[in-house]
């Protein structure tokens, strides 16, 4: 993957063009979004999180949550700085400009706790964040509640999903959340009844996709429970050595 390709990429997103028209016209399908962080603690759109390029597992959901417990790239970054927290956010040690992600803070976060449970189930042994799998949504902008993610879903997607997906390097993707099964399954003409597909064509490669419940989803939401033994073995086949 080219990294200056992919660096632009991530930075592009954080500083989304829509992000001014959205916030000035009421009709713009990204106001409700943007506008429901406050402008003076507003929190940039989030590009994906972990190595994408070379990670085996990507992990697809609706938008990132807001936080007050996350760290995000302040204003007064550079570009650097920004490109190495979120391509190394959860490296260990390994971050030339950020602090890491201790494994208690990422413990202390539910959603990451439960991918991070998930990318091991698919892998048949510890996932290592970041490395094994990375982190990406449908819509970039922040809210709380998926607030804003149906109106902003068609405009965010068809401008960023593309591009991202061709820089990822994921042999798996796992769509998580009704949101992403329902706008993902319909793009690439997949039965949004089954939750595991083969060799789809996604962005220049063939991709497996998993389909689970939304991480915070109170329903059944380990592998074990959407993939069969069979399904599971293949996709472990396909990751083996990742």
């Amino acid at each position: 993957m080219n990294k200056m390709k992919r660096n632009k990429l991530l930075l592009a997103i954080t500083r989304c063009p829509q992000l001014k028209p959205a916030q000035a016209d009421i009709y713009d399908p990204c106001h409700r979004i943007v506008c429901s962080q406050p402008a003076d603690a507003f929190q940039a759109p989030e590009p994906w999180r972990g190595h994408i390029d070379t990670a085996p597992i990507l992990f697809v959901s609706s938008n990132p949550s807001i936080s007050g417990n996350s760290e995000f790239p302040p204003a007064s970054w550079t570009d650097a700085q920004t490109v190495a927290h979120y391509q190394g956010c959860f490296d260990r040690g390994a971050a030339k400009y950020v602090s890491p992600i201790t494994d208690k803070q990422f413990s202390s976060v539910p959603f990451w706790r439960e991918v991070r449970g998930r990318a091991a189930e698919i892998l048949g042994r510890p996932a290592v964040p970041g490395k094994d799998f990375a982190l990406t949504e449908l819509v970039h902008c922040k809210s709380k509640s998926e607030y804003g993610v149906t109106e902003a879903l068609p405009e965010c997607s068809n401008r960023w999903l593309w591009p991202v997906l061709h820089q990822s390097a994921a042999t798996v993707i796992v769509l998580l959340g009704r949101y992403t099964k329902d706008y993902c399954t319909e793009l690439w003409r997949l039965d949004n009844k089954q939750s595991v597909h083969f060799n789809v064509p996604i962005a220049g490669r063939e991709r497996a996709i998993v389909i689970l419940p939304h991480p915070n989803a109170r329903e059944k939401r380990k592998v074990e429970h959407h993939a069969s033994v069979v399904e599971l073995n293949r996709l472990r086949a396909m990751l083996d050595g990742a």
